[in-house]
């Protein structure tokens, strides 16, 4: 992915842009590649250095300082992120790979970025389309469920609020997008955000409460909610507390509802010892990247995708998602 604001002579990137950059590296080269896991993907440093000097234009002239630069954001963060693969005859060489345990969301917000960033984008779109007819004095009301996908999305409203001319109201029980639509560079103007009472679950890092009424008692234009795990049209998460949220978002708030996926959530089996909180059907729309060309070899998860179909009508195919209305939902 070409950065067109990339600065020639730059010898070094801050350590949280340096992060992002390697996993928009590592998705690009697991996207294309023959690998059935992201976490088979091991990148050589030097293809590394070559990609930081030819897309970002930033000319790393150690190996050693990149790794560096990694480590200490780790440790700012709290999280591993990335596993250092020896490799070479001097030592000086060796490959990255991303840390195989990811189960907190400050390491789910990294993982699949590119595809995640896709996804919010339409999402984004599908909602201004929709809306360009309401009145700007009208709020537009969004639901940001739990999940990483659903923080790029608050990250785009964010960096919108100065554009965008419409206002939103946004609720939501997702603490990582509280914190970026709460920072210094949101337009309060057009933004007002409202989260649920409860506590907070230091591991999926939302709101879990009991008390739905902030979200039930008016209907929602949108709600965004993104999932673990799709199985035979039902959905699992992790989480017990969080999957009880989900599962009443769904029973008891109304409007249209978006589910954002990746593709990787298709899997072969259910998570064990869980029960779904809902169904495929139970939505509106499906909202995922748009699939690899023909000339890369098809994964699991894009042949487990396919099954579905059926159900799945195409409604917007664009180069970087597409949108299926889920069979049965009323056409917008």
């Amino acid at each position: 992915m070409k950065d067109n604001s990339k600065v020639p002579g730059k010898h070094r990137l801050k350590k949280d842009d340096l992060a992002m950059k390697m996993f928009f590296l590592f998705s690009d080269v697991y996207e294309l590649s023959s690998k059935e896991s992201i976490w088979e993907i091991e990148v050589p440093i030097e293809q590394v250095r070559d990609v930081l000097r030819d897309h970002y234009g930033v000319a790393y002239n150690s190996n050693q300082w990149i790794y560096t630069q990694l480590r200490r954001y780790e440790d700012e963060m709290g999280v591993k992120l990335f596993r250092k693969i020896a490799g070479g005859r001097d030592g000086n060489s060796f490959s990255l790979a991303i840390h195989d345990e990811m189960v907190q969301f400050y390491q789910k917000q990294h993982l699949y970025v590119t595809q995640k960033i896709k996804v919010a984008n339409g999402v984004y779109d599908k909602i201004t389309n929709e809306t360009r007819f309401i009145a700007k004095e009208r709020p537009i009301r969004v639901l940001l469920g739990a999940g990483s996908t659903v923080f790029h999305l608050a990250n785009i409203l964010a960096e919108k609020s100065w554009d965008d001319e419409k206002h939103y109201a946004i609720y939501t029980h997702n603490v990582g997008s509280l914190q970026t639509l709460l920072n210094h560079n949101v337009n309060y103007n057009r933004i007002t955000v409202s989260i649920l009472a409860g506590t907070i679950d230091p591991v999926t890092y939302t709101v879990v409460g009991s008390d739905m009424t902030l979200f039930t008692r008016e209907p929602f234009d949108f709600i965004v909610q993104g999932t673990s795990c799709v199985h035979d049209g039902n959905l699992y998460i992790e989480s017990k507390a969080e999957r009880e949220i989900k599962r009443a978002i769904l029973s008891r708030c109304h409007g249209t509802k978006l589910l954002v996926l990746t593709k990787h959530e298709f899997a072969e089996q259910p998570i064990d010892r869980t029960e779904p909180y809902g169904t495929l059907a139970d939505y509106d729309y499906v909202i995922v990247p748009r699939s690899p060309g023909d000339e890369v070899p098809k994964k699991r998860y894009e042949k487990r995708f396919l099954q579905y179909q059926d159900m799945l009508i195409p409604e917007i195919m664009n180069w970087n998602y597409s949108i299926f209305r889920v069979k049965g939902a009323p056409a917008r």
